[in-house]
């Protein structure tokens, strides 16, 4: 069983007297820039981090009073809050708990208001001036944050053509910093294999290029790497 580290953590060296191995565990690097998940894999630190050799600790577990649902205090593991045993549940780091939460407060009122907006109109009562201006100011926000994110739909390659969400800092497969793609001549070969060997792309990209091409999308990498460097 593996375990994966906050983005914060770069290292980790759990001595052999407290049960882990003594070595010292680092994030992966991979071209000049580290992974953006890293998974452990050291069954004694593992052990250590997860509390298996720690006696349990009582944590309450707040319960929800509109619900009827009442507080419980329940004895689990003392495992350390900075890894998870999934990369669904890798701990946020202050800062993007502080992101996170930005966007979810300015992503509610801007529902509330669009929502009053909806109700006003549909029941055709006069909107206050200052409501007015209010409502305004939200579709503005909006129509520009649609602006500056139009160009960015779809996905962005890497250096190395891995197929990447818009906005990533560093790509998701193989780390390189998206701001990498500024060095590439605008104008490449007509052969990309000259400059990125078909192997390395993502199947998803491999299929893309068969479908630019006029060729069966169908199959697996090695079929359409195959149809690729036929053509």
């Amino acid at each position: 069983m593996s375990l994966y580290a906050r983005s914060d953590m770069m290292s980790v060296s759990i001595p052999a007297t407290s049960g882990g191995c003594g070595d010292i565990h680092t994030r992966p690097v991979s071209h000049g820039a580290p992974v953006r998940t890293w998974e452990l894999k050291c069954d004694p630190c593992e052990s250590y981090l997860r509390g298996d050799k720690k006696p349990k600790v009582i944590r309450s577990t707040p319960g929800d009073k509109d619900k009827g649902i009442p507080a419980k205090l329940n004895h689990v593991a003392d495992c350390d809050p900075f890894w998870s045993s999934t990369p669904e549940g890798i701990p946020l780091t202050p800062d993007e708990e502080n992101i996170h939460k930005i966007r979810a407060e300015q992503g509610q009122r801007q529902l509330d208001r669009l929502t009053a907006f909806a109700a006003l109109k549909q029941s055709g009562m006069a909107i206050p001036p200052q409501a007015q201006w209010l409502i305004n100011s939200t579709l503005e926000e909006i129509a520009l944050q649609e602006r500056v994110s139009a160009p960015l739909n779809g996905t962005v390659l890497c250096a190395y053509g891995h197929d990447n969400a818009p906005g990533m800092n560093f790509c998701g497969e193989c780390g390189i910093a998206m701001s990498v793609r500024g060095t590439i001549a605008p104008d490449p070969p007509a052969s990309l294999t000259d400059v990125i060997p078909l192997k390395t792309l993502h199947i998803a990209t491999l299929r893309k290029k068969c479908r630019e091409k006029g060729l069966d999308d169908k199959g697996t990498k090695d079929q359409l790497i195959s149809r690729l460097e036929t053509t």
